[in-house]
């Protein structure tokens, strides 16, 4: 039945549940009726019996043998049979005089007698009430028994409707339950067709909707947001080709010159030894740039370093500050430090390093002489803060929702040298994903940007060192 469609297979069940509710039914349907039945053949034979032991309680039995004969021995619907206690008829109806009545099965001293079902010769049954009444002193055996061929002629006609009647309505179920999945499923075909036609070069495409609201409508809502995602990944795919192929052809156009200069005339070994250094330039500026690309690609791919171990936050920033206030002097530039309570993350210590070594290289980047950077590590027993901030020119507001685009420069005035690769930002924000975290920017132009990593902390407790072995990690 798996290898089935979606229609035949609703239509199957709808069938199979109308034909079990059906069948329950009929056979519902035909238990009372034959009940039913049965019980009025039963009430018409006590009424019976009941005449018959008025009549006998008056009469002794040679009266009351002439009058039961007089009154039912010719009785249209009732077969009476009365037996002294010797076996002796007393009385017998015309048409069971030369088979008579069978023997009870039971004794028909039980209070209200016995009910029993027979066959006679012919096929024919016949429902019969047996009792043993007392007329005159005399014990006597009545024997009442009536035909159930009406009985069985009624159940046979509605067993016959139902037999036809209940196929008849399966059949008419499944035609008008394959018509309406076949119309209810309609929409899946549009949207399967249209999906088959959707490829890298169509992604704009969506699929239709009919009723938003229904269950196939929040399919093609589902779908259609799945293609819109896969429409802007194949385009921040496309746009991050093509922005790495613009950044590694411009240093390589610039090693091919310098090449070319160089070869082209004699020159003075001082000349030859500034052409070297240009051209190291660029090839350090090639080598950041691959190591960036290889790591981004890395961890799209779920491939960077698994490794985790308990990393000291407000240690790290105090080397990394240590190592920043170096190049911040050298630019005019303060740099300080606030980290009064130990926090403890779980992460990679090197990522986390080369995560805050990126913020600190952007803030000296775009801060003036005179300015001020900051590092503040702070958090409580679920989370870890560590905020870089600075005074420096700040970002548009326009500029801050692509910030972490790779390769994107808000500044297109910043040549290739002062404003980076435009990975930098890209590279904080996927180490802190893969660490479970989060990063935000705040920023006003003019007055400064503050960066705020958010990361699961095992502990941050204030005032004293977390004790080695008592820390308990709460995933990253």
């Amino acid at each position: 039945m798996s290898r089935l469609s979606i229609r035949w297979r609703l239509t199957l069940w709808y069938g199979a549940v109308l034909a079990a509710v059906l069948g329950v039914f009929g056979t519902s349907v035909f238990l009372f009726m034959s009940r039913g039945l049965r019980n009025r053949i039963d009430r018409e034979l006590s009424d019976q019996m009941a005449v018959i032991e008025g009549q006998l309680a008056w009469s002794i039995p040679q009266v009351a043998s002439q009058e039961l004969a007089a009154r039912h021995a010719r009785h249209p619907a009732f077969d009476t049979q009365v037996t002294g206690s010797d076996g002796s008829i007393v009385m017998r109806s015309e048409r069971i005089r030369q088979r008579g009545l069978p023997a009870a099965s039971r004794p028909t001293t039980e209070a209200g007698g016995v009910y029993e079902d027979f066959h006679a010769s012919d096929r024919e049954r016949f429902r019969m009430l047996s009792r043993t009444v007392t007329a005159g002193d005399v014990p006597l055996q009545i024997q009442v028994a009536t035909s159930l061929g009406e009985n069985d002629r009624e159940l046979s006609e509605l067993m016959a409707m139902l037999l036809v009647a209940v196929p008849l309505a399966v059949a008419c179920t499944l035609g008008g339950g394959y018509l309406l999945a076949r119309k209810a499923l309609s929409p899946v075909d549009r949207m399967a067709a249209t999906a088959e036609e959707i490829t890298v070069t169509s992604l704009d495409r969506r699929l239709e909707a009919p009723n938003p609201d229904d269950e196939l409508g929040r399919l093609a809502r589902a779908l259609n947001g799945m293609i819109a995602r896969l429409e802007d990944s194949f385009q921040q795919v496309r746009r991050f080709t093509a922005d790495a192929a613009h950044e590694l052809r411009t240093p390589l156009a610039i090693l091919r010159n310098e090449a070319e200069v160089a070869l082209r005339v004699p020159r003075e070994s001082e000349q030859y030894r500034t052409s070297l250094e240009d051209m190291l330039e660029e090839i350090e500026h090639l080598s950041q740039l691959s190591e960036a690309l290889l790591f981004l690609f890395r961890e799209d791919a779920g491939l960077g370093s698994q490794a985790r171990e308990e990393v000291r936050l407000d240690q790290l920033a105090r080397e990394m500050a240590d190592d920043a206030r170096v190049v911040a002097t050298e630019h005019d530039q303060s740099l300080v430090l606030d980290a009064p309570m130990p926090c403890q993350v779980l992460g990679n210590q090197e990522q986390l390093r080369r995560l805050l070594s990126n913020l600190l290289e952007n803030a000296i980047n775009f801060t003036p002489g005179g300015g001020t950077i900051a590092i503040e590590v702070d958090g409580d027993k679920n989370q870890a803060r560590l905020i870089v901030s600075d005074t420096g020119m700040g970002i548009a507001p326009q500029h801050l929702p692509r910030i972490f685009d790779r390769f994107y420069r808000g500044d297109s005035s910043r040549s290739r040298r002062t404003g980076g690769s435009g990975l930098g930002l890209s590279i904080c924000k996927s180490i802190a994903e893969a660490h479970r975290g989060s990063i935000e920017v705040e920023s006003e132009p003019g007055k400064g940007t503050r960066v705020i990593l958010t990361l699961p902390a095992v502990a941050c407790d204030s005032g004293r060192d977390p004790k080695p072995g008592s820390l308990v990690a709460q995933g990253v």
